[in-house]
């Protein structure tokens, strides 16, 4: 079976002008017909469907198109990490549901919430959970390295209230962040580039030794790595990859 544009449009809510615009950038090529006309196969519905899925994922349509030529492998990979991704994410959304219904029922006078019920699931919540779930993966590949032994070492000597400063710290620098890329700041700007010598500074004083290799790494996991994409995307669509680009310049500037 085959559909014409306006077939395609209706089945699926993308508009003309989106299907025009898949096909210039060579992501979704339909057939023409004896007469010229677009004519979508099975295939194209297919492939217009993990377009669409992506999208909603928040991938620039640059990775789409480099994600659609991969190995099968490859990609089934990328969609077994967002399913982990997207029930990790619905397990946070469930835990503030829970928490908005316990706060709703302390202002109608019901059992008043215990204060360590308070901030649950407020606080830098998908960043404490990617630590919890690799932390033997972590270990496994920097464990013996100094720069994990001083980070270990520093994280055991915090107290709660210490975490909770440098979470704030933390978001500060990431809101700061926020605020230029959406007035439309390009990486590297100086307002841009002084953010991110103070996020390389943070690390380096409060965590581990960040040297500029290590940080360009981070800058890559920024995009690569599901759960650090989605902590940033948060923020806003785009923001890691153009926290990502910021750190590239600033490491390449720095040397």
């Amino acid at each position: 079976m085959t559909y014409s544009t306006q077939e395609i449009a209706t089945l699926t809510g993308v508009t003309k002008r989106t299907l025009y615009h898949y096909e210039t950038v060579g992501l979704l090529v339909p057939q023409r017909t004896a007469t010229g006309h677009r004519c979508y196969s099975r295939e194209n519905l297919l492939r217009l469907q993990q377009i669409l899925l992506y999208r909603a994922l928040d991938f620039p349509l640059s990775e789409i198109q480099t994600l659609l030529t991969q190995s099968d492998s490859n990609h089934q990979a990328t969609l077994k990490n967002q399913i982990e991704l997207l029930h990790e994410q619905a397990a946070h959304y469930r835990m503030l549901a829970q928490l908005a219904e316990q706060t709703l029922l302390t202002f109608k006078g019901g059992t008043p919430m215990k204060d360590e019920q308070l901030f649950r699931g407020l606080r830098h919540e998908e960043i404490v959970l990617h630590e919890q779930q690799h932390t033997e993966e972590v270990e496994q590949y920097y464990g013996d390295t100094d720069a994990y032994r001083i980070n270990a070492t520093r994280q055991q000597q915090r107290t709660p209230n210490e975490k909770e400063q440098l979470s704030t710290m933390h978001k500060q620098l990431d809101r700061r962040l926020t605020t230029l890329y959406r007035d439309g700041r390009v990486t590297t700007d100086p307002a841009v580039q002084q953010i991110v010598k103070e996020q390389h500074d943070f690390i380096d004083t409060h965590y581990y030794p960040c040297e500029l290799s290590i940080f360009a790494s981070l800058g890559q996991m920024y995009v690569s790595d599901e759960r650090f994409r989605a902590y940033y995307e948060a923020y806003a669509p785009g923001l890691s990859s153009f926290y990502s680009k910021a750190i590239s310049h600033y490491t390449q500037a720095s040397h």
